[in-house]
C-alpha cells in the first residue's frame, strides 16, 4: 500500500483504490471542492488554468497526454517535452541528451537545440577558442558552442545593445549616453561607436563625445603657446592644466607666491588668457 499512490503498486504501476484514478492514483473521482476553488488551484503563475495543456480536476491538473508518453507534465502542465523531439528520428534530444521541461541538455560532444550537431573538437579546445583576451568565456556576454561564441541578443532587432565579435568582446551599449533601449544617442550623436568605444567627430571629446571642444589646438600645441618668452609653461608664473571641457589654460599663482604684486599677477593672467583666446 502506498500513501501517495492511493492504491497498490504492482510491477511499477498503481492499482487504484475505489474512488481514485490516474497514473499515480492522484485524482479523486468525486470532488468536494467548489468549481471556482478548484480552478484557482489549477492556475499557473500567469493565471492560466493548467497552462492550456490540460484540464483541471478537483484542484489538480490532468495533463493532455494522448499518446501515453507522458511528455506533458508538471503541477500546472507547464513542461512539454515534445519540444525536445527530433523531427527526423522522433527521439528525445536526438538520442544525444536528456530533456528537462522542454529543454535539451546534451551529452559531451553534441550541441544544438535538440542535440542534433556533433562537435569534432575537444571540450578543452572549444573553451580555448572561446576565451577572450581578458580570460573570460565569450567575455561573459555569450555562450560557447563547439569553439564558437554565440553572443547574447539584448534586442532581437539588433538596433540596441548590439553585442558582437569573435569572443563577444564588443558591446555597443557602452556607447549609449543614456541607458534607454528606445534612444538613438550613440556617442551623444557626435561620433561613431567602434567595438564599444566612441570615436568622436572633430570638435567633440569625452568618453561618449558629450563635451564640445572650446579649442581646436592639440594639448602640445596649446602648451607651447602658453610658454611665453621664458620657455617655461605659463611664463613660470602659473601652472598648465586642462578643465572639464578639455580646454588647456594657465592658472596663475598669487602674487605673494612668486614675489610680484597681486595687481601685476592679475594683469599677467589677463594677458595670458587674452593670448590664448587669440591663439584659439
Amino acid at each position: 500500500m502506498s500513501s501517495t499512490c492511493h492504491g497498490k503498486c504492482d510491477c511499477g504501476k498503481c492499482v487504484c483504490d475505489d474512488g481514485w484514478f490516474g497514473e499515480a492514483c492522484q485524482y479523486q473521482k468525486v470532488c468536494n471542492l467548489p468549481r471556482k476553488k478548484s480552478n484557482e488551484l489549477c492556475r499557473n503563475p500567469q493565471g492560466v488554468i493548467c497552462s492550456n495543456a490540460g484540464t483541471c480536476h478537483c484542484g489538480s491538473c490532468m495533463c493532455a497526454n494522448a499518446d501515453d508518453r507522458g511528455l506533458i507534465y508538471g503541477k500546472y502542465c507547464e513542461c512539454d517535452d515534445r519540444e525536445c523531439l527530433d523531427e527526423e528520428t522522433g527521439e528525445i534530444c536526438g538520442g544525444h541528451g536528456k530533456c528537462y521541461c522542454g529543454n535539451c541538455y546534451c551529452v559531451a560532444g553534441w550541441h544544438g537545440d535538440k542535440c542534433e550537431f556533433q562537435c569534432d573538437i575537444s571540450p578543452w579546445e572549444s573553451k580555448k577558442r572561446c576565451t577572450s583576451p581578458d580570460g573570460k568565456i565569450c567575455s561573459n556576454r555569450g555562450t560557447c558552442i563547439c569553439g564558437e561564441c554565440t553572443c547574447y541578443d539584448v534586442d532581437p532587432t539588433g538596433d540596441w545593445g548590439d553585442i558582437h565579435g569573435e569572443t563577444c568582446e564588443c558591446d555597443e551599449r557602452n556607447c549609449l549616453s543614456t541607458y534607454d533601449r528606445y534612444a538613438d544617442d550613440f556617442c551623444s550623436g557626435h561620433g561613431q561607436c567602434n567595438c564599444g568605444r566612441c570615436d568622436c567627430k572633430e570638435g567633440w571629446t569625452g568618453k561618449k563625445c558629450e563635451h564640445p571642444l572650446s579649442c581646436h589646438l592639440t594639448a602640445d600645441e596649446s602648451k607651447k603657446r602658453c610658454q611665453g618668452t621664458s620657455n617655461m609653461p605659463c611664463s613660470g608664473r602659473g601652472k598648465f592644466e586642462r578643465d572639464m571641457l578639455n580646454k588647456v589654460q594657465c592658472l596663475c599663482h598669487r602674487g605673494e607666491e612668486i614675489g610680484i604684486s597681486y595687481k601685476e599677477t592679475a594683469a599677467l593672467k589677463m594677458k595670458l588668457v587674452d593670448h590664448e583666446n587669440r591663439a584659439c
